[in-house]
């Protein structure tokens, strides 16, 4: 109970320390008191405060040594206090401002991976998640032989990943709402964006049932005979790919549906042709 006692006074004497000395830079217009009271808060992990105190000197130390420090930091303060998006950013143009520093390598690949950090889960909008993948692979192309490099493509390969998830996801809600023109299209699309993504086989197969429903249950006669060959191309893309696939029996009952309304197609177009010149010839 004691010792309990005793780290809740010394936390409260730690944060009134911090608060006086916050507050005294505040009040003051000495912007060297300002720089070393915001750069001992940034070192005790009191980030928001510091950022502050940066931020109203910072145009006072452009051109000095302790520029770098107050952008690193700033960035840096941002970053620990998960604001991502914005740390990517100031870390970026510390590297970019501050070339020859030390920690400009740190500061790109903190950058890239501020951006990692703030991609979000595979069903939310991925504009950052591409962001991430770009800003990692100018990391590495810029520092190809950095520490951090394996690190950078293995986050660049999980985020790939939610990608194909999320293209994959996509094509799967348009099938579910029998959308299947759009299925067709959102399933091919992500095998050729994704030629290695562990979803591939299965993706092929859904572009399999969403063109043959889309042929035999939802063409007009006009259609029906472009679309059920498209079916029939994509069995034969399925089963190159995949001789002996975990899906091969229902592809090669669907490919039966196929051929069987393909003659069908054929013989009805043929008695429609027919009815056709039947009827211009007893117009003549």
């Amino acid at each position: 109970m004691l010792k309990k006692l005793t780290l809740i006074v010394l936390v409260g004497l730690a944060l009134s320390s911090c608060n006086k000395e916050y507050n005294k830079a505040m009040k003051s217009t000495d912007k060297d008191e300002i720089f070393n009271i915001a750069t001992q808060l940034y070192k005790q992990g009191k980030y928001t405060e510091a950022i502050e105190l940066y931020d109203r000197i910072s145009t006072s130390f452009v051109g000095t040594d302790e520029a770098s420090d107050i952008a690193y930091n700033t960035a840096d303060s941002h970053f620990k206090d998960e604001n991502f998006k914005l740390a990517g950013h100031l870390f970026k143009n510390f590297s970019g401002s501050y070339p020859m520093d030390k920690r400009a390598e740190e500061a790109l690949y903190l950058s890239a991976f501020s951006y990692y950090k703030d991609s979000p889960k595979y069903n939310l909008d991925q504009t950052s998640t591409f962001t991430a993948i770009d800003e990692l692979q100018g990391f590495i192309n810029t520092y190809p032989n950095s520490e951090h490099v394996n690190d950078a493509n293995k986050y660049i390969t999980e985020l790939r990943q939610k990608l194909e998830l999320k293209a994959f996801e996509i094509g799967k809600v348009y099938y579910k709402t029998m959308k299947y023109k759009a299925a067709g299209v959102a399933f091919d699309n992500m095998v050729d964006e994704y030629p290695d993504s562990k979803f591939r086989e299965e993706a092929m197969m859904y572009s399999l049932r969403s063109k043959a429903e889309l042929a035999i249950n939802f063409s007009r006669i006009e259609n029906k005979d472009l679309r059920l060959q498209e079916a029939r191309t994509q069995y034969r893309q399925l089963t190159k790919f995949y001789p002996n696939s975990q899906y091969k029996s229902e592809a090669e009952k669907l490919l039966k549906n196929i051929e069987a309304d393909l003659d069908k197609a054929k013989k009805d177009l043929a008695e429609i042709e027919k009815a056709k010149k039947q009827a211009l010839a007893n117009n003549k």
